[in-house]
């Protein structure tokens, strides 16, 4: 009978090491793949809806510039936090996106790196990502939209020009 109850605490000691080697491998080794995975997606997901947001602002502006007489169009964008849609009257959008990027460069648009990305609050991020979309002659107009934003946006054609607002 003894050698029973000695040879359960045993199998109970045996388990108990198993379990902890198990949690430790996964504490150690999997928790960091998979948050980096994770902060990776997130920051592919926020360059995309950034540059999907751009490119509903830039068609709208070319077909604004393209038709006859006036024009009004409402379009949605979601704008993500940490993400920046500019233009200065030129004819080129800017999309700016300031991303963690610590599961390494996303190449989804031209990213940057640097400790210090000149970005007013984004300073703690390490990659400023940054790309352009070019407008046809004569529909560029001044606008600046900061994420986050869920919101409609009216691109306007009148006898006075072209306005986002």
């Amino acid at each position: 009978m003894a050698l029973d109850i000695g040879r359960k605490g045993q199998v109970s000691i045996e388990f108990i090491l198993i379990v902890t080697i198990a949690l430790f491998y996964i504490i150690t080794v999997v928790w960091p793949i998979v948050n980096e995975s994770i902060t990776a997606s997130e920051d592919v997901q926020d360059i995309s809806a950034t540059k999907i947001s751009a490119m509903k602002i830039a068609n709208a502006l070319n077909e604004a510039e393209s038709s006859n007489g006036n024009m009004k169009k409402t379009i949605s964008i979601l704008l993500p936090n940490k993400a920046i849609i500019s233009c200065d009257g030129s004819n080129t959008i800017v999309l700016t996106a300031y991303v963690d990027a610590s599961g390494g460069n996303p190449d989804e648009i031209n990213c940057v790196s640097g400790e210090d990305t000149g970005a007013p609050d984004f300073t703690l991020l390490n990659y400023e990502c940054e790309s352009s979309i070019d407008l046809i002659t004569g529909a560029g107009v001044p606008f600046n939209i900061t994420g986050p934003i869920f919101k409609d946006f009216v691109v306007e054609k009148n006898d006075i020009g072209i306005s986002v607002s």
